[in-house]
């Protein structure tokens, strides 16, 4: 009898490990560290040196700001870094957020921003396993921070769009590799700017419109999903600043 109870307490013990295991992996997926790039940019057609200098305007800061102050809406805090988004005619400044949120919450960021920046359109990507689309991150070697160099490079190995993120050491770049076909190049450039490369799978999605007035009813109409979702959302970081003075 004891050892039926001791193989039926382990039995018992086992299940709940594993039903705690899979709650945690769950939550986990719901709330992985996700990305999202939205421009200030409303000029057409910038040339690759007026996107460089784009990164330091007003309007890329005042970006950045709201990105970071759009956490406390969410109740989670929001990194915002400066970026250059290039692609084989073309590129702008732009903004990357980093945040550990469900898609929802990411898109209502992302939808916020863009609404407010009067963008076409935005892009993010969740991470999910066994995801359709792949983000891949290099990380070229220390001092790697040219930035015309490295969009040179990234071009001459055929990958249409990246976006570069400056960091202290380096210059991080990342590629939303969306129909799943670009990893050999990828691969090469990353063997020529010496970079390591990280990647993993989930769920991409560029959203908006090619006309700025209807991507803005695209945005406002997922704020309003959201937020009829989630009533009663707190202020954004800095009015609450501001009440407390």
């Amino acid at each position: 009898m004891k050892f039926v109870k001791r193989r039926a307490s382990r039995s018992l013990l086992l299940l709940v490990v594993l039903a705690w295991t899979t709650a945690v992996s769950a939550q986990q997926d719901q709330s992985s560290l996700a990305y999202g790039f939205v421009s200030p940019n409303t000029s057409e057609n910038l040339k690759l040196d007026q996107a460089i200098k784009g990164m330091n305007s007003r309007e890329e800061t005042a970006l950045r700001n709201k990105a970071i102050n759009l956490g406390c809406v969410v109740r989670t805090k929001i990194q915002a870094f400066r970026a250059l988004g290039s692609w084989s005619d073309g590129a702008e400044p732009s903004v990357m957020v980093r945040v550990k949120s469900d898609e929802a919450t990411l898109r209502y960021v992302l939808s916020r921003m863009g609404r407010d920046a009067q963008q076409k359109y935005v892009i993010y990507f969740h991470p999910q396993p066994g995801g359709e689309a792949d983000l891949y991150t290099l990380r070229p070697r220390a001092g790697a921070r040219n930035l015309v160099a490295l969009t040179t490079a990234l071009e001459r190995a055929g990958i249409p769009f990246r976006t570069l993120v400056p960091m202290k050491q380096t210059t991080t770049v990342y590629i939303i590799d969306l129909d799943r076909d670009l990893r050999e190049k990828i691969m090469n450039a990353a063997r020529t700017l010496r970079a390591r490369v990280t990647t993993e799978p989930g769920k991409a999605k560029l959203f908006g419109d090619d006309e700025r007035q209807r991507a803005k009813t695209v945005f406002e109409q997922d704020i309003k999903t959201y937020e009829t979702k989630n009533p009663n959302l707190p202020p954004t970081c800095d009015v609450q600043k501001r009440r407390k003075r």
